[in-house]
């Protein structure tokens, strides 16, 4: 897979969205959140700006839950 750095995205949607992805590979869903939210408000077609939505409403969750914080109790 060709590596695509989000500062030579062809548009804003895909950095928002290339951002988000990795910031939740990394489980790192308070950060993804407001990338998603960016993504959603961007030109892209519907069902794109209605995917990021969705993965916004997933992250704010996760974060919440602190789902992916490995003994951050300890």
């Amino acid at each position: 897979m060709m590596k695509i750095k989000e500062s030579e995205a062809k548009n804003t949607y895909a950095a928002y969205a290339l951002g988000a992805t990795r910031a939740e590979w990394r489980k790192d869903y308070q950060t993804a959140a407001p990338l998603w939210e960016k993504a959603a408000a961007s030109p892209a077609s519907a069902l794109r700006r209605e995917w990021a939505v969705l993965r916004a409403e997933f992250c704010h969750n996760a974060a919440q839950r602190k789902w992916g914080k490995r003994h951050e109790s300890k």
